[in-house]
């Protein structure tokens, strides 16, 4: 995450003179979310009980986050906020503390974690620092990328909705259950589609996918940045290409906001193609909700393991 720069410091202390506004808005709760993927999925919950705004543009690597005056603005007027947690979004964290409203502050009972009760994959074992890059020190928090973990991310989110508007609770899980039919729905659309490929191996740019490849029977065959935030060295690249060449894998899943020089290099050395994907929803025009997103991103895989 970027430091807060000085004009930002300053307009965080022009809000702290400010009183907060009134929560809640004429149509209902003011909900916040850090992330365009619980963005999308927590508007769907909701539906027309609340206004849902969120903080992460679509199309933008949260691991880059810039806090801006604007967010601040935005937490200062919201109700509840909804935060993915393990780390990945704690860049909100300063937000909320410049915002000067108490109910954006992590642990009050209007922030809710869509994390709690996640299988977690990539947890670290021993020392974890610096030297590493950007580790998640808690596990990997891409979980939204597979939709078996779609019970667990509603339920948290509905529940920590319930504390904070009881009377819309029945609405919610209305909702929460029509969304999760049609998410097992695609899911068996999903499966399908990529049956032909289990087993495949799929290199990546980042370490985003692990999630992904479980849930859909791929597997992880490397990956070109092998310390997050870091630049890989030759040796790790060229040990890369030749278990690449000697595996035959066919595909570098590139995220779109990452510079692709070196999946490029990489594709040129083994033949393999480079798929320049979202990992969010909305990055990509007709993908503004969590179906539509796996929609594309799993046609996209397929086509390229053809």
């Amino acid at each position: 995450m970027k430091q807060p720069t000085l004009g930002v410091i300053v307009a965080a202390l022009l809000l702290l003179v400010a009183r907060p506004g009134a929560g809640g808005s004429p149509s209902g709760l003011r909900v916040v979310a850090t992330l365009p993927d619980l963005f999308v999925i927590t508007k769907t919950l909701v539906g027309n009980a609340a206004g849902v705004d969120v903080v992460a543009r679509f199309g933008q690597n949260p691991h880059d986050m810039e806090v801006r005056p604007s967010h601040m603005l935005l937490l200062r007027r919201a109700d509840v906020l909804v935060r993915n947690g393990l780390e990945e979004d704690a860049w909100i964290d300063v937000i909320a503390l410049g915002s000067n409203n108490p109910k954006m502050v992590r642990g009050a009972l209007s922030v809710i974690e869509a994390s709690p009760g996640i299988a977690l994959l990539k947890v670290p074992s021993g020392r974890v620092d610096r030297g590493l890059g950007d580790v998640h020190p808690l596990g990997s928090p891409h979980f939204t990328l597979d939709p078996g973990n779609m019970p667990i991310v509603t339920g948290n989110i509905a529940r920590g909705l319930a504390r904070i508007a009881p009377e819309q609770t029945a609405a919610i899980e209305s909702n929460r259950v029509a969304f999760l039919a049609r998410v097992d729905a695609a899911t068996a659309r999903w499966n399908e589609t990529l049956a032909p490929f289990r087993g495949a191996g799929v290199v990546s740019y980042h370490d985003s996918w692990p999630y992904f490849y479980r849930a859909f029977g791929l597997v992880e065959a490397g990956i070109i940045e092998d310390r997050p935030g870091i630049a890989p060295s030759p040796q790790h690249v060229a040990a890369l290409i030749r278990k690449m060449s000697a595996e035959r894998v066919k595909v570098i899943l590139h995220e779109s906001w990452y510079p692709r020089e070196l999946s490029d290099l990489v594709a040129q050395r083994t033949g393999a193609t480079v798929l320049v994907v979202p990992q969010t929803p909305g990055a990509v025009k007709g993908t503004d909700d969590y179906i539509a997103h796996l929609d594309y991103l799993i046609a996209a895989v397929a086509g390229a393991l053809r």
